[in-house]
């Protein structure tokens, strides 16, 4: 926070020193027209602001794309609107470094976060000249591997960030890793706004398009055929951040910034970010309006309106008028829980599992996907591009990414070397190959663990078992691959990709905008890929609809009551016979079958639904039974009612039962 808030310091100490020297050469008058800026805030005489009013105060929690697009779409539309009201935005992101979430890259010269007190993961197998074993007893992690996972926790004397692989040679991107433009279907609107922001990054070179030819599915040779492999590559335009993914949220940020105007140049419009911050999750979000005030947002108390109040540990991060969650997962989910907004919370409780039911399920989704950067050495070429440049010598065309088909336990493997340019060591006779390698949600979530520190173990097996898989794909002999590695660096991304959307049938009283939610009575939003598409496009579509409503919401606040500018919202009362027609999760067939987000339709689709999900929901629709708390049953229709410790929840109309396992299917990872 104190890293984000030091562009706000500059002004205010400057002004501080210029008070000082005024008070002792001239007169108190002279500097009567001087005022300090408010968050770089200093009235334009270009500009008629109402005096006496208090600007505009948005807090946006995430500094991913649907964040970013948020904020930069309410500041853009605010400028061009000419309001008399001044706006603040302010994002707070948990990124060490950068914002961007899941668009993000690591670049030269990235430093470690610095751990104090670690406590030392060390194993009697440990010591130098000793190869690791894994819990299971069988496999032996070679030493190279064991090497470079000891020194991801800091526990080697030198672990200077140059003198790394993977910090010295270009940008790496560790989880997005496609650009593409989907076509929503008829109730969800277009992309054609962020097919214009695509069209300008491109003239710009913040994307850059993937060559024909770049992106191919990797497919066993099929019977009859000569050749073990085959590539086919991908149709459809797809592109990627020029210098790394992490480049387009920069954009975004210095978009943002660039209406931080002084004197002449200030339009009304103020932006900042703050890096490395956590609102906490128990009380960092406070709701302290009053939601009795009118429909234009006027009470009787003297805090002009503010709703809300956010903290960081002991520390407040101040009040605002709006709030927008931008993120999802666990954290967003306990941190509007102990908010007045319960439908919106409702929304946000999330489930972790790489799939859902045909019917989408209850809740969002998300899978998890663990996310493998590694660097190869080699004399000539490593035995991943010798392969790669054997199945398409015909094309001669340099393949960047590969979409895996042929093995259920990976979905992705990226060459950054190539896609980013990384320049080779003249003086080598070697050369570096840096890949990424993305595993499948079934994956992710059999070997899950504590995300912010896996532990060596698990890190061990599951970096062993996902390069074996790598070779057993590209029919290699087993170590080809893992005997070359002279770097990685393994993270599992939890919280990942939404496997289901969030599709409101409110869109109908709003003029058919949808793709984000809006609590109008409490003041919040939410905005992301699970609510639109899960993709970079489907992020950036839903900030931008959230900050059009935003706005038109405060300026023609006087068309409608309060709560009637709200959409998306559930219906939480029981007087619906039809819960769905309030909105509904479906599923993402595209991010479903790739596991890793929407891109391109994929023409060797094998995904079908697990026939135990369809059975399941079935049971539920009909008899609504379900486990109630301390495992009592429920039954009737809807959910089930809460039993006892041992008793059995309040009947309906029937007396089927639903079996608390029925999204449960039996699907394993060898």
């Amino acid at each position: 926070l104190e890293r984000g808030e030091m562009m706000w310091r500059t002004p205010l100490l400057l002004y501080t020193r210029l008070t000082l020297l005024s008070s002792l050469l001239f007169p108190a008058s002279s500097f009567a027209a001087f005022r300090p800026p408010s968050a770089t805030r200093i009235a334009s005489s270009s500009m008629s602001m109402s005096s006496g009013t208090s600007p505009k105060k948005v807090a946006i929690l995430g500094g991913g794309i649907s964040g970013l697009s948020t904020a930069s779409q309410l500041l853009s539309r605010h400028k061009q609107s000419g309001q008399s009201y001044e706006l603040e935005v302010t994002v707070f992101d948990t990124g060490r470094l950068r914002p961007g979430g899941r668009c993000s890259s690591r670049l030269v010269g990235d430093k470690p976060p610095v751990v104090k007190n670690q406590q030392p993961q060390r194993r009697a197998c440990d010591d130098d000249g000793l190869q690791a074993k894994n819990q299971d007893g069988n496999n032996m992690t070679p030493q190279n591997i064991h090497k470079a996972l000891l020194a991801n926790t800091n526990q080697q004397g030198n672990n200077d960030s140059m003198a790394r692989v993977l910090n010295s040679c270009g940008a790496i991107d560790h989880a997005a890793q496609i650009v593409s433009v989907p076509t929503l279907d008829d109730n969800s609107g277009d992309m054609d706004h962020f097919q214009s922001q695509v069209d300008e990054w491109l003239k710009s070179d913040v994307l850059e398009s993937f060559p024909e030819g770049s992106v191919c599915e990797l497919l066993d040779g099929g019977e009859g055929s000569s050749n073990k492999l085959r590539l086919e590559p991908l149709q459809g335009d797809m592109y990627y951040g020029k210098g790394g993914m992490g480049n387009i949220p920069l954009v975004m940020r210095d978009y943002c910034s660039s209406f931080n105007g002084f004197g002449e140049n200030y339009t009304g419009q103020s932006f900042r970010i703050a890096q490395d911050v956590w609102v906490s999750p128990s009380n960092g979000v406070k709701y302290i309006g009053n939601r009795n005030r009118d429909d234009n947002n006027n009470s009787d108390d003297d805090d002009g309106g503010l709703q809300w109040e956010l903290r960081a540990g002991n520390k407040s991060l101040g009040k605002y008028h709006n709030l927008v969650i931008s993120h999802n997962g666990k954290c967003a989910d306990r941190i509007m829980s102990r908010t007045p907004a319960k439908a919106f919370h409702s929304l946000l409780r999330t489930k972790f599992a790489p799939y859902v039911p045909q019917w989408g399920g209850r809740e969002m989704t998300l899978n998890s996907i663990y996310s493998l950067v590694f660097a190869v050495k080699s004399d000539d070429a490593s035995p991943i591009s010798k392969v790669v440049s054997n199945l398409c010598n015909q094309d001669k065309n340099d393949v960047y990414t590969i979409m895996i088909k042929n093995e259920p336990t990976l979905r992705l493997l990226s060459c950054n070397s190539l896609k980013h340019h990384h320049a080779q060591n003249p003086n080598s006779k070697s050369n570096i190959e840096i890949y990424t390698l993305l595993s499948s949600p079934i994956f992710g979530k059999q070997f899950k663990g504590p995300q912010e520190n896996l532990p060596l173990d698990l890190q061990e097996k599951v970096v062993m078992k996902m390069l074996s898989n790598l070779e057993n794909s590209f029919k290699l002999e087993q170590g080809d691959v893992s005997n070359s590695v002279v770097d990685l660096k393994l993270q599992l991304w939890g919280a990942a990709v939404p496997m289901n959307t969030w599709s409101s049938s409110s869109s109908s009283n709003v003029g058919g905008v949808d793709g984000f939610v809006y609590d109008a009575t409490y003041g919040v939003g939410a905005a992301g890929d699970w609510i639109l598409d899960p993709s970079i496009a489907g992020a950036w579509e839903s900030g931008r609809r959230l900050a059009d409503w935003m706005l038109k919401h405060h300026e023609e606040s006087d068309k409608k009551k309060g709560g009637e500018w709200s959409v998306g919202l559930p219906d939480l009362t029981n007087n619906s016979n039809n819960k769905e027609e309030n909105g509904k999760f479906v599923p993402s067939r595209v991010a479903l079958e790739s596991g890793i987000g929407s891109i391109p339709p994929s023409p060797n689709s094998t995904f079908e639904f697990p026939t135990s999900s369809n059975d399941g929901q079935s049971q539920r629709r009909q008899g609504g039974g379900g486990r109630g708390r301390g495992g009592g049953r429920g039954r009737g229709r809807g959910r089930g009612g809460r039993g006892g410790r041992n008793g059995r929840g309040g009947g309906g109309r029937n007396s089927n039962r639903a079996r608390s396992n029925n999204d449960r299917t039996s699907q394993t990872v060898s």
